[in-house]
């Protein structure tokens, strides 16, 4: 996955690239340098059986291809929102994201799946902290309790790190809601994209160094020298009189 940039884009821009399809909020557009898989992030997010057809095929991307996520939503549930979050994430495609309106909770984690984000002039990113509930017996309930906020606190903090302060983040999960206008959102995704940045490059400098140490041990051993003395013949064994 290869950070491309932060943009503001007009809804003109837009349109010229738009090809309509009976309000499907799913085009699968072929080109001869790969395919786009356009997707509208409209509707609450609630069922994962709403998105199959989606994941299915940001799973089948390749590196040519291109996501093109369009987002303006409320949210909605978190473990579907991770679904897609993970499935962008793990695609080798470019994620290109448009918020184009609200972008808020649930959705604002899923913006953050992007290698390239272009940002309409009058959109909002909200963020606060996850909202869930228990039932069951009382143990249950304190089971459940523990796990969410020693798993949960922690996927937030991984999630939004770099592109929230430590001190917001932490402000968030005791119930304070951050609102980030267009000009904040740009600079704050560009920040976050220069973080993963550096750490891409750190780890493309490791893979290099050790693929060059590879290579060398290779080579050394395809250009080593053979053994000059020649082999001892092997000589057959003359048949015992039992064997004639």
């Amino acid at each position: 996955m290869q950070y491309k940039g932060v943009k503001m884009r007009s809804c003109e821009e837009e349109n010229e690239e738009r090809k309509t399809g009976f309000n499907n909020p799913l085009q699968i557009i072929e080109g001869p340098n790969g395919k786009i898989v356009d997707f509208y992030l409209i509707n609450s997010i609630e069922d994962i059986a709403d998105y199959v057809d989606f994941l299915r095929e940001v799973g089948n991307t390749k590196s040519e291809d291109t996501i093109k996520l369009h987002i303006n939503n409320y949210g909605g549930n978190v473990d579907v929102a991770m679904n897609i979050y993970d499935a962008l994430r793990q695609s080798p495609a470019d994620v290109v994201v448009s918020v184009e309106g609200m972008c808020a909770s649930a959705a604002s984690m899923i913006m953050l799946a992007g290698t390239e984000w272009y940002v309409y002039p009058h959109s909002t990113v909200m963020v606060h902290a996850w909202t869930g509930f228990s039932y069951g017996k009382w143990n249950e309930i304190q089971a459940s309790h523990d796990f969410e906020k020693r798993v949960l606190e922690k996927r937030f903090r991984d999630l939004y790190k770099k592109f929230m302060t430590d001190e917001e983040i932490e402000l968030c999960l005791q119930g304070k809601d951050y609102y980030f206008d267009n000009e904040e959102t740009i600079k704050r995704l560009e920040s976050y994209q220069e973080d993963t940045l550096k750490k891409q490059q750190a780890i493309q400098e490791v893979t290099s160094k050790y693929q060059k140490l590879i290579n060398d041990e290779i080579e050394a051993i395809i250009n080593e020298p053979i053994d000059s003395e020649k082999p001892k013949s092997v000589k057959k064994g003359k048949k015992s009189a039992e064997e004639d």
